[in-house]
Parts: C-alpha cells; sequence; structure tokens
C-alpha cells in the first residue's frame, strides 16, 4: 500500500451520517461463522443480467492521491470522474449482497454512466477462509479479463453475488467457486485456476493492499466505501448496505464540502 500516511486527517464527516446503522447494515468482523486519473502514479435472486449493462472498466497501475493502488483492481466509470468510491466487499458478506441488489445498479445508471463518479473495487475477506479463496478469485479473474474482455469481470462479480450462500458452506469452497465462474460468459475458468496457483503471492500482496487501505479508515465490516473528491482529497465514508438515497447525500456532501 502506498502513500497512506495522514489518511486519517482526510477522512470527514459521513461517518456520522451512516453510523446508527451500520451495526445493523453490514456484516462486521465479530459476525459469526458457520462450522463448515487526476492520480499520482442465502437466498438469491438473479439480477446479474441486469447489471452488466453498465461496464465503462478498464485498469491501471496508478495510485490515487488518496493513497489507494489502483493496480491489480478494477475500476468503473471515467478515468477523469471528480469523485471516487472505493468500494470494500466480502463475497460470503450478506449484506454486500444486499447493496449489490439494490444500490449498486443506481449509483451505477445514475453516477457512474455520467461520468460524475468512478468505482474502484476493493477486497476485504474476514468472514473465513472461503472469504480469502473468493477473494484472490476475484483478482484473478480480473487479472485474465482486464486487457481483452475487462467487462466480464462486473458480471463475474454480479454472478458471485447471486450465487451466495450461507457463510463457510459449501457455495464458497474453491470447487463450487470455479463451478460458477465456469458459467460466467467471458471468463475462462481454467485460467483463473491456473492463475490462482502462479500468482499467488502477488494476489495475496494485493489482497493485503486492499485489507491495509480499509484498515487505515477505521473500517472493520463490509460493504464500505470511502467517497473522495479528487481535486481536494476531501472525503466521507459510509459502511452497511444503506439506501441509495444516502450514497446520493454523501457524493453531494463530498463534492460540495
Amino acid at each position: 500500500m502506498r502513500d497512506v500516511n495522514g489518511l486519517k486527517s482526510r477522512r470527514l464527516f459521513l461517518g456520522t451520517v451512516a453510523g446508527s446503522l451500520s451495526a445493523i447494515a453490514g456484516c462486521t468482523s465479530i459476525l459469526p461463522s458457520s462450522s463448515n486519473d487526476s492520480d499520482t502514479g442465502g437466498t438469491t435472486s438473479n439480477h446479474s443480467s441486469n447489471r452488466n449493462s453498465t461496464s465503462l472498466l478498464y485498469a491501471t497501475e496508478k495510485t490515487t492521491k488518496f493513497g489507494i493502488d489502483l493496480q491489480g483492481n478494477p475500476v468503473i466509470g471515467a478515468a477523469d470522474a471528480p469523485l471516487d468510491l472505493y468500494y470494500w466487499s466480502d463475497y460470503q458478506c450478506p449484506f454486500c449482497q444486499k447493496f449489490e441488489q439494490n444500490t449498486f445498479d443506481k449509483i451505477l445508471n445514475n453516477y457512474v454512466k455520467s461520468s460524475d463518479v468512478r468505482i474502484v473495487v476493493l477486497e476485504k475477506p474476514y468472514i473465513g477462509q472461503a472469504s480469502e479463496t473468493a477473494a484472490q478469485m476475484a483478482k484473478c479473474v480480473w487479472r485474465t479479463v482486464r486487457n481483452e474482455n475487462p467487462d466480464a469481470f462486473k458480471r463475474w462479480h454480479s454472478t458471485m453475488f447471486d450465487k451466495q450462500g450461507k457463510e463457510n458452506s459449501r457455495w464458497a469452497q474453491r470447487s463450487n467457486l470455479l463451478e460458477i465462474t465456469d458459467t460466467v460468459q467471458g471468463v475462462d475458468a481454467t485460467a483463473v485456476a491456473s492463475c490462482m496457483k502462479r500468482n499467488k503471492d502477488a494476489v495475496r500482496a494485493s489482497i493485503d493492499d486492499d485489507i491495509k487501505a480499509s484498515e487505515t479508515n477505521g473500517i472493520r465490516g463490509t460493504p464500505a466505501f470511502i467517497i473522495v473528491d479528487r481535486k481536494s482529497t476531501k472525503a466521507g465514508k459510509l459502511v452497511g448496505a444503506q439506501p441509495y438515497s444516502l450514497f446520493k447525500k454523501a457524493f453531494k456532501k463530498v463534492d460540495n464540502a
């Protein structure tokens, strides 16, 4: 992780906006588990077909002024969008699924398509070992599609949340995740499995960077979000599967600060 010194002082006011909701609207690190660029360098419904229309995905090796290393992370939206939305998730977290199915599309359609916001997809696996496996797979999916077919990552990402089962159950075992991956158009499950073996250290380092960035900003659970004005580095934080209306207020507040 690069340039994280001083990020605490850059955090602003949105924690108080969502603070009273975050305990009931997000997964936390104490969740019980079941037994089994002006940059510096469980029960699911199948929504994935509706969520694939907006991609604008691209790869970059830059580091943002807020200190987020973009190398290895999918970025959705215009490279010159004025606001960054850093989005941490765990593929086992049911509240992440709720955000994906209820709110994510609205942000994409109303803020990303209009080039007002770009989203950086980050990993924060902590619910169990299967969370780590899913995070590694996400990194490798991106590695295998980012040059030729970056849109495929969004299809994979959405499908994983649509197929989500109980935490630490069979759905998130490596073999089952690869079976799901094999059903996603544009993603080669064999190539992903090979990447997980060949690039294990680099993938793990990228996940560690994502986790360090979340810890620097006091994030303990998922889904979690930092909204940053890229010109001024003014920022705000939201935690939990908050409603779209709260994101609208947050974007406006950071943009006008």
